[in-house]
């Protein structure tokens, strides 16, 4: 049985083991799952559920019209499957992370839209900005009950394959230059003062028009770059991209979802 198949998800799958939420630890300013032990937290390990369902997301379900609208509606998807998305879509398509750039793409010239002032925005008070920037629905893949403990239907090997994390921390560690100086420092706890979605929507209750002037700039740079990027897709733009448009990708991946889960995983060398 599968989980989806490119375009739609399969209505059996909402009975699907629903992850168990654990206690947490703050490391900085993130909040991560807590460990049995005194170890600090493991880098992202998939459940087979996870691995199986984003094998068929990445066939094709990014251009369903009602799986587009639920992304929108969060921003993308929590901070755990952001990063699974790239990371598998990483693991078997290392040279093809469209659907990942796809999103995410649209979500940055949606926030630019916003953070710059377009359209209405550029009358309405920031308190709508604000608003606007919050998620209005939940994570599709924690909807649909995938999580940590989420059990599969996939064979060993492409478990395995899509849980290898070098290619996607190889496409990090080549692309760093365009990712690097987006990096919350909210969530990194480094007093830097850049800020993801989240922190920024926390920053803004108090003098929104002065955030927004400040961090729209830093959300329009990543919204060009990746723009970049995804043109690069097509024939006649192939190799037009840069290392800076590729690591925007990663760069509107924490913005939307936050940088905890990312620099656990991918590091910052």
């Amino acid at each position: 049985m599968m989980p989806t198949v490119p375009g739609r998800e399969l209505l059996g799958h909402l009975n699907a083991p629903v992850q168990v939420l654990r206690p947490v630890w703050l490391t900085g300013q993130c909040t991560v799952p807590a460990p049995s032990g005194l170890a600090p937290p493991s880098a992202l390990t998939l459940s087979d559920g996870e691995v199986d369902f984003l094998w068929w997301f990445i066939q094709g379900s990014i251009m369903d019209a009602d799986v587009r609208a639920r992304l929108n509606a969060h921003w993308g998807m929590c901070a755990r499957h952001a990063l699974a998305f790239f990371c598998v879509e990483a693991a078997f398509r290392p040279h093809l992370i469209h659907g990942s750039t796809i999103l995410y793409n649209e979500l940055m010239h949606h926030a630019d839209h916003l953070l710059g002032g377009h359209g209405l925005y550029s009358v309405a008070p920031a308190g709508v900005a604000r608003h606007r920037l919050r998620p209005s629905g939940p994570c599709h893949m924690c909807s649909l009950g995938y999580g940590p403990e989420s059990s599969g239907n996939a064979p060993p090997e492409r478990l395995a394959y899509g849980r290898d994390l070098a290619n996607a921390r190889a496409f990090a560690s080549e692309n760093r230059d365009g990712w690097l100086p987006y990096i919350c420092g909210q969530c990194a706890g480094n007093g830097s003062g850049v800020l993801c979605r989240a922190h920024l929507i926390a920053a803004m209750e108090h003098d929104g028009a002065t955030v927004l002037r400040h961090h729209g700039a830093t959300v329009s740079r990543i919204s060009v770059h990746l723009g970049r990027f995804e043109h690069s897709f097509r024939w006649d733009s192939r190799g037009t991209d840069s290392a800076e448009d590729r690591g925007a990708l990663i760069a509107a991946i924490g913005w939307c979802g936050g940088w905890c889960e990312i620099l656990q995983t991918l590091g910052t060398h």
